[in-house]
């Protein structure tokens, strides 16, 4: 009940931001970003932090990981790419099990008016399509729907939901819940 309730009340957000957007500058098309941070680095820490060794992004505002039992560790940060789009990413690692959510800041780009709505191309929509099928994180499905496109990929100790709220060209929100089974 929580995650469809999560997922409804990020739509709201979304459609309501939509509505309410101002300014005339183009935000760059944020899929490329989504598949690279959130579907082939997100699915634990050390992924993340080898993106920073790397340059591939800066974390700000990382959260210290507090917790007054030892497990659930959890934490978070947000995350900048080099073009400025950022990234929300909150983490649970339990013994078994990581739990992450990576979503688009799209407060903040409209808090930094660079953009009236955020678009991207056919192609960079199919780029990303094709890269989430040939990133072998698992099996892709898809649901598509007027709202946008949902991707549940499947693989063996792998889930990850993948959203893409709007219309093919015309992007209002996105984000990717991932699991993964860690067998310690």
């Amino acid at each position: 009940m929580a995650m469809v309730w999560g997922g409804q009340v990020r739509f709201l957000a979304a459609l309501v931001i939509a509505i309410l957007m101002s300014g005339d500058g183009v935000a760059a098309c944020p899929l490329n970003d989504t598949l690279k941070l959130c579907v082939l680095n997100g699915q634990n820490l050390a992924a993340l932090q080898s993106g920073i060794d790397r340059s591939d992004w800066t974390v700000d505002k990382p959260s210290p990981v507090v917790n007054p039992t030892p497990e659930p560790r959890t934490g978070g940060g947000t995350y900048e790419m080099p073009n400025g789009l950022q990234f929300h990413f909150r983490f649970q690692e339990y013994r078994s099990l990581f739990s992450a959510t990576c979503e688009l800041n799209y407060f903040g780009v409209l808090a930094d008016d660079r953009s009236e709505d955020l678009r991207c191309s056919s192609a960079e929509f199919e780029a990303f399509e094709a890269g989430l099928s040939a990133a072998s994180v698992g099996l892709v499905t898809t649901d598509r729907k007027e709202s946008g496109t949902a991707y549940l990929i499947e693989g063996q100790n792998t889930w990850m939901k993948v959203v893409v709220v709007g219309k093919r060209n015309d992007l209002l929100n996105t984000w990717v819940e991932t699991s993964v089974l860690t067998r310690r």
